[in-house]
């Protein structure tokens, strides 16, 4: 049966318009690179939400729409039109609640302090940079990082809750499925799509899943037995995945970006070719390719998340990050990938992060209450082996290869 809609990625903005779509009584076939979830089942599901959620107002705070507008107006500069902002900001409390509508669950448990994922005590958080200099003197402080309630990190949790929703609703889902073109009418309106599927072969599609799923377990942390696993598994689709096409009126790509792109990468983020990529093989760009084969345009492809958290434990922001001349990269306390943007962009990749004794006793004692355990062996590291200590600025400096004179300079203004 010719659907009314073709998404394209499962990931939450294919799954939530495909959610959407049924919703209204919409057909919807739903083509899938992989096997459900995208980079958001790897993530830690938080969602970015204000205005006077249910969460916020448990956690004692009265945001507003345009409380949080005021915000994100200065965070995100011109990438979101205004009228989409503030659009965002207005539905946003209502975006939670459908979040909730299809399976997810959130808490207004607060963090106490300054993290970059909370505990599994804690649910909503200062995720951004609402607290630091300048933000805090244009809007009001408040935590608006909901993350769902879900053992370990939470994208996997919102994953399942929105496939189990789609599910329900008879969006048909096609697994290890790659898009290969848009299909125009004379009029260059969309007509369909065509794609490459494993659909007519269960055993090639259960052994594709089951190498995919290995794989997406050390996406983060062992990427190279993670690539060894979706090499296999590629290899399965290549010699197996047979051509297919569907007619609909409608196709929506949310099929990711571009982090394992090499080419894309060299291209548009000269400057990051470093930078370990966030997400699975499958954001490599095609998605965006098939939109501007027909007739599509992009902008910001420049812009990439990277990012190294100072924090948890929050003691490890009293510190003071500086550059190869002992220069300061900037505030702290801002959102982490802010930090290591300005770092990435103007120091040459490079910062150092200056600590005093009673700092660095006061981020041990923290550590086992505040760091959650995706975390705590990372910090355990730092804490306890990878640093460098002298008993002074200057033995430091040169330890670390950087201006003692620059060093000490920045650290006496600081």
């Amino acid at each position: 049966q010719k659907p009314d809609v073709i998404v394209v990625g499962s990931g939450i903005a294919g799954l939530s318009a495909s959610i959407a779509a049924a919703e209204k009584g919409a057909s919807v076939l739903l083509l899938e690179r992989f096997h459900g979830g995208g980079t958001t089942a790897l993530s830690g599901g938080i969602i970015y939400a204000g205005g006077g959620t249910q969460q916020q107002k448990e956690a004692g705070y009265d945001d507003t729409p345009e409380n949080m507008f005021a915000y994100l107006r200065q965070e995100i500069g011109d990438v979101v039109q205004e009228k989409t902002l503030r659009r965002f900001c207005d539905e946003s409390p209502g975006m939670i609640q459908w979040l909730e509508k299809h399976g997810a669950r959130f808490k207004g448990a607060l963090s106490p302090y300054k993290t970059s994922y909370p505990n599994t005590q804690h649910y909503l958080y200062f995720s951004g940079s609402e607290k630091a200099y300048p933000y805090s003197s244009l809007a009001k402080p408040a935590p608006r990082g909901h993350r769902m309630v879900h053992d370990g990190f939470s994208g996997a949790g919102i994953a399942k809750a929105l496939l189990d929703g789609a599910r329900r609703l008879g969006v048909q889902i096609v697994p290890a499925s790659k898009v290969e073109k848009i299909l125009l009418a004379k009029d260059s309106s969309v007509r369909g799509a065509e794609y490459l599927a494993l659909a007519n072969s269960a055993s090639k599609l259960a052994k594709h899943e089951k190498l995919t799923n290995r794989a997406l377990k050390y996406q983060i942390t062992l990427l190279p037995i993670a690539g060894w696993l979706h090499n296999r598994a590629s290899k399965i689709f290549e010699r197996n995945a047979q051509f297919a096409a569907a007619e609909a009126p409608a196709v929506i790509l949310a099929a990711g970006g571009f982090s394992y792109s090499p080419e894309m990468r060299r291209k548009y983020l000269p400057d990051f070719q470093g930078v370990t990529p966030l997400g699975t093989p499958a954001d490599d760009g095609s998605g965006i390719m098939l939109g501007v084969a027909v007739g599509g345009s992009t902008s910001h492809m420049g812009c990439m998340s990277t990012w190294r958290f100072l924090y948890p434990p929050s003691a490890l922001l009293e510190g003071v990050v500086v550059a190869n001349q002992g220069e300061r990269v900037g505030a702290e306390d801002v959102y982490g990938a802010l930090l290591t943007e300005k770092m990435m962009r103007n120091h040459q990749s490079q910062g150092f992060a200056i600590y005093d004794s009673t700092q660095w006793a006061k981020a041990k004692k923290q550590l086992p209450a505040q760091v959650p355990p995706v975390l705590k062996l990372q910090r355990y590291h730092w804490l306890y082996w990878d640093h460098k200590k002298a008993r002074s600025l200057e033995n430091l400096a040169k330890k670390f290869g950087i201006s003692p004179q620059g060093l000490r300079q920045t650290v006496d203004a600081y």
